[in-house]
């Protein structure tokens, strides 16, 4: 419940959070408060992509050049007649004088004369009209005659906004009753091409409003068109005056041209900042009137985005961050916001390649830039007032195993870093404890998650699983492993299958079972899961108890009981027989004959004999199964002769030939006198089993075998082959378990305990050796291999 109410309480937040960042961006974006902002993302925009001129725009320009030869500006009229002469010769399809004519020339009043001619004989010139302001009323100052023999006219105004930038003009001034087209529609309206009122509407931005000069309603600035500039300064063809004047150009120069004449030189003419002119060198009024014209020429379109536009664009973007806030982690998410706003800054721009609309992205740019802070603000309050809230539980619950961690300052996030690294001390503590106490754990435990992946493993699993010290050393083994691989090979005696399975793991019980592993270990299993304060499960806890040895002595136990009650105890009772006899009829036993006598005491003498001989065996195998060996080096071939020499008269009664070979030197680490008793049991079972006149074969070889991690080893293979009666394949199986005697019915005269070749088992698994028998109906072949000694023992 509490966690529900910390969940709730930190999506109410950042709902809050989110609304009011959508509100301010939604607000902003709407009244384009940022407009000077925007207004920089827009001219570059503008200055990046360009556009393809028409070429029929040309430019004569009242440069330098013309001012040094021509003398000091204004030149006479009569200058501007000529030049339209020559431009008109070379057939221009319209010619626009961006020069005011607003008085009659007093001191050559002849040139008035000779232009106005000129310009009405022309029939395509284009004058333009500068409209001023004479007592709060607007007045068009242009000098009647030229206004008469004009072909058309055009105000020149530009629309100059708060930052000195031009980026727009108006198509239409009205004042009074008279309506003043823009120039360059002037320019079109001469040449032949005049622009409809339709196609005014469409080239004109639709989400502007008409503008009304202040301090007068006389004038009124209709149709705002944003200018598409088609590149820098430059970007039009320029011809000099003088070189016009001087018939200095290529004939065909103006032919079917919109020619402007205006002046480029400074101090001359008009200049102005453009979206543009980014390199410090501001444009010529007659060259923004170029733009213009080729413009409207190719009908090149500019809008700006309307309110809903700009709204919606950027709050998609702020959306999207906002929502990917809260499912991204903070690398992520910084990634995800520098990613939205260049994509926002994108999108701004391709707008103006491709659709030619102005978008104003300031707004969502902003909000992108406040929200990386503002959530990693909110985070870490959240954070913060978390671990702060789950420090003071663990306080509570555990605090009598901590030292608490005060801060001494007073300040806010001081105490907070204070807290959280009290935290993690403690967390780093409880780890430590959890990690120590599983580790000082006597048996093999194992703590893995829901996902049967092991995190924890003590020393103790460590060293059941992995009995090779090189792989403890050089490696982490069974962290990170799955908990069903790792105990495969632990098989129930109940079922005889893996004890822990993916399907017994996802039933969420516990688990017990009596197993045997691959390395013949008897264990006791058990694997329980885990909860947590909520009961969710989360995850196991698997411990081994290997209690081979405990089962081993439980079984060592139940021999020596049997061997007392059943094996030892009969020739006792039979030799206790026989002195009970003795005592019942002594005046009887007096009288018989010594042959009786000495028959009785050889009765005796046979069950004592027995009764030593299985003491004797049964005290030999404990020893063997113990392990308590006097290792040390000894050559086999000599042992395996001392051993024939021993049993060289037993053999010669039945004049039985041993046959020998073994090489000079064949060195093992083992005890002298266990190994040589191993040897002994197997001679002499080949003497005690060959029919008389027989023959034994015993051989010392090197072989090649596997051991018990199935890793090829080099052994010495000591065989004893003889031509008894031989082994069925069904007696082969318990052939080395004790008390186990198969040639009893067979071979009655044959004396023997049963322990013989169960030493002989014994001895070769604590030497890590084996041995093993061939049998066939001709006899048996016994082979016990034993390791051989490396050449640094």
């Amino acid at each position: 419940m509490l966690q529900l109410k910390q969940r709730l309480h930190q999506s109410a937040g950042w709902f809050i959070i989110s609304i009011c960042l959508l509100s301010l961006v939604g607000l902003l974006a709407g009244r384009n408060s940022l407009s000077g902002t925007n207004n920089l993302i827009q001219d570059y925009a503008l200055a990046s992509h360009g556009r393809t001129l028409q070429g029929k725009v040309v430019i004569v320009s009242i440069d330098d050049k013309s001012i040094a030869q021509l003398g000091r500006w204004p030149w006479r009229r009569v200058m501007h007649t000529e030049l339209l002469d020559r431009i008109h010769a070379d057939h221009a399809k319209a010619i626009g004088l961006d020069i005011l004519f607003v008085e009659p020339d007093q001191q050559h009043p002849d040139d008035d004369a000779l232009l106005t001619r000129k310009i009405r004989q022309t029939g395509s010139v284009v004058l333009p009209v500068l409209v001023q302001n004479h007592n709060n009323s607007p007045v068009a100052s242009l000098q009647h005659d030229y206004a008469s023999a004009a072909k058309s006219l055009g105000h020149a105004h530009l629309n100059i906004d708060s930052d000195g930038v031009v980026r727009s003009i108006y198509l239409q001034e009205k004042t009074g009753a008279q309506t003043w087209q823009n120039f360059g529609l002037a320019m079109l309206e001469a040449a032949g091409q005049p622009i409809t009122q339709q196609d005014i509407d469409s080239i004109s931005s639709a989400h502007a409003t008409d503008n009304q000069t202040p301090h007068t309603d006389l004038l009124t600035q209709k149709h705002l068109m944003l200018i598409p500039y088609a590149g820098p300064i430059g970007t039009f063809p320029r011809i000099s005056y003088v070189d016009v004047l001087n018939g200095d150009f290529k004939p065909g120069t103006f032919a079917g041209k919109y020619v402007l004449v205006g002046a480029t030189a400074a101090g001359v003419g008009d200049q102005y900042a453009t979206p543009t002119t980014n390199t410090g060198r501001l444009m010529p009024g007659v060259e923004v009137l170029a733009n213009i014209t080729d413009a409207l020429l190719s009908k090149q379109t500019l809008k700006t985005a309307n309110h809903w536009q700009n709204i919606a664009l950027n709050l998609i973007f702020v959306f999207f961050a906002l929502l990917g806030f809260r499912l991204l982690e903070p690398l992520a998410a910084l990634l995800l916001t520098l990613s939205l706003g260049a994509l926002l800054t994108a999108i701004t721009y391709l707008a103006v390649s491709v659709a030619g609309i102005l978008f104003a992205p300031s707004a969502g740019l902003l909000g992108l830039a406040v929200l990386y802070p503002l959530w990693s603000w909110h985070r870490l309050d959240v954070a913060m007032r978390y671990l702060t809230h789950e420090f003071n539980l663990l306080q509570q619950d555990t605090g009598y195993l901590y030292v608490h961690t005060q801060s001494e300052t007073k300040d806010f996030l001081d105490r907070r870093i204070a807290a959280l690294e009290g935290a993690t001390n403690q967390l780093r503590n409880l780890h430590t404890f959890v990690s120590a106490s599983v580790n000082a754990l006597p048996y093999p435990t194992l703590i893995c998650g829901t996902d049967s992946i092991v995190r924890i493993a003590n020393m103790a699993a460590i060293q059941h699983f992995y009995p090779d010290q090189t792989i403890r050393e050089t490696s982490r083994p069974l962290i990170g492993e799955r908990l069903c691989l790792i105990t495969q090979d632990i098989i129930s005696n109940e079922h005889s299958a893996a004890v822990v399975t993916e399907q017994l793991i996802t039933l969420q019980a516990n688990i017990e079972a009596e197993a045997r592993d691959s390395l013949g270990r008897e264990l006791l299993v058990k694997c329980t899961p885990c909860f947590n304060q909520a009961s969710q499960h989360i995850g196991w806890i698997f411990s081994l108890i290997d209690v081979t040895k405990l089962w081993q002595a439980e079984r060592d136990r139940d021999e020596a009981f049997r061997f007392i009650t059943h094996d030892i105890r009969s020739p006792l009772s039979s030799i206790i027989s026989l002195l009970e006899l003795q005592a019942i009829a002594p005046e009887q036993a007096s009288l018989a004959n010594s042959v009786n006598h000495n028959s009785l005491l050889s009765k005796i003498k046979q069950q004592a004999n027995k009764a030593l001989m299985l003491a004797d065996d049964f005290v030999q195998l404990s020893r063997a199964k113990s392990g308590i060996y006097t290792l040390n080096p000894v050559n086999l071939s000599d042992l395996l002769n001392e051993v024939v020499d021993d049993l060289w008269p037993q053999a010669q009664m039945q004049n039985i030939n041993i046959n020998k070979r073994t090489s000079d030197e064949a060195w093992a680490i083992a005890d002298h006198a266990i190994l040589k008793r191993a040897l002994t049991n197997l001679l002499s079972n080949a003497i005690k089993f060959s029919p008389a006149n027989a023959k034994i074969d015993c051989s010392i070889q090197e072989s090649v075998q596997l051991d018990s991690k199935q890793i090829e080893k080099i052994y010495w293979d000591i065989t004893f082959a003889d031509q008894g009666p031989g082994i069925s394949q069904q007696d082969q199986a318990s052939l080395f378990q004790p008390y186990k005697r198969f040639h009893t019915h067979s071979h009655p005269q044959i004396a023997g305990t049963g322990l013989g070749l169960a030493f002989v088992y014994h001895v070769a698994t604590k030497l890590q050796g084996k041995v093993t028998v061939d049998s066939q109906e001709s006899g048996s072949i016994f082979h016990l291999y034993i390791p051989q000694a490396s050449n640094d023992e």
